[in-house]
């Protein structure tokens, strides 16, 4: 009997958190139908004896892969080639699910034929375990449990990596391989389906439970700066991935979903400019990217709502020292909502 959905748990040194996470998928009931594949990259804690137990216990559900360090990308290729379900789903190892809401999904996924399944999120607090909505919905005027044609979405979309489960096959047959040894490939993975996307069924369940204000994750700013490249890297192929489906000749509400995650990718990526010490340097290099996407991506340009940055470009880059201000004083309030 096929499996209905594999979940890839990307695992590398997470002992912290694994068991709460695995636990999670330790459903009975639905034995027969959840794959959970426990990716082990290269573990040097307990990380991969604790997947070794849940495997053992609950064979029916839990599998393990162990395989050589090559990052969370890999691990989601890994994955895919390894992948049971009709549908595929990531979940972090360090984050969980919650069941009630999983178990409805689970309903939903026995049933529909969608080609993308999108669930909601709640960020959870490491410290405070406090939760918070990022987005209450999906897109305005969603009609929960309807299937809907990629076309009838709208521009105001936006699924994130927490929210998404993609039939596998689509995966296997359309999407590249995701960079290894790299971090934000998240967005890699939820970009290149979506030129493939015809339908799509939204659920008002806040399925997914994703951990924040973990000093290793790549979205907390000293992890921004540090992993710096590795944005710059992911976002230069996903603006090459962009000409490419232009080039195709693509549908425009496919290119209007793309081009509106990009935009706010480079609002990211003037988020890593501002949050280092005002200097000429950071300046330069902040006005020499803006003209490189107003050049050559200017779709992409035109789709920049951010505040911080249409200061920035209003002012020929001379108020570059108050949204530095507006910047620290975003972050302190998110910080203080995590504490």
């Amino acid at each position: 009997m096929e499996k209905i959905l594999t979940v890839v748990v990307p695992t590398y040194n997470v002992e912290k958190y694994l068991e709460e996470c695995l636990s999670s998928f330790a459903l009975p009931k639905w034995k027969e139908k959840l794959d959970i594949l426990i990716v082990d990259d290269g573990s040097t804690d307990h990380s991969s004896e604790i997947a070794e137990k849940f495997a053992r216990e609950m064979p029916e559900i839990f599998r393990v892969i162990h395989k050589e360090n090559g990052g969370h990308g890999s691990t989601i290729n890994c994955g895919l080639q390894e992948a049971r379900g009709k549908y595929f789903k990531v979940v972090d190892s360090d984050d969980y699910v919650k069941r009630i809401p999983f178990e409805n999904l689970m309903e939903c996924l026995t049933t529909t034929e969608s080609d993308l399944v999108v669930t909601n999120y709640y960020w959870l607090a490491d410290g405070t375990h406090r939760v918070k909505a990022e987005r209450k919905h999906p897109f305005q005027d969603v009609e929960y449990g309807r299937e809907y044609r990629f076309s009838e979405i709208g521009s105001d979309a936006y699924f994130k990596m927490h929210a998404v489960t993609f039939k596998t096959e689509l995966l296997r047959k359309y999407m590249p391989k995701l960079d290894e040894h790299c971090y934000y490939v998240d967005m890699e993975f939820v970009l290149f389906p979506i030129p493939y996307i015809e339908t799509v069924t939204c659920l008002d369940e806040y399925v997914y439970r994703y951990r924040i204000g973990l000093p290793t994750q790549s979205m907390n700013l000293k992890g921004m700066q540090r992993h710096e490249e590795n944005f710059d890297r992911v976002l230069t192929r996903l603006l090459h991935y962009y000409t490419e489906q232009k080039n195709h000749d693509i549908p425009q509400y496919y290119l209007n979903y793309i081009e509106n995650i990009l935009a706010r990718m480079v609002t990211s990526r003037f988020k890593i400019f501002l949050s280092y010490p005002i200097s000429r340097e950071q300046r330069k290099k902040m006005m020499q990217f803006d003209r490189m996407v107003k050049k050559e991506y200017p779709m992409i340009y035109g789709k920049v709502t951010n505040k911080a940055v249409q200061m920035l470009r209003a002012s020929s880059f001379y108020l570059y020292p108050a949204a530095k201000t507006v910047f620290d004083i975003s972050e302190r309030w998110k910080s203080r909502w995590m504490h």
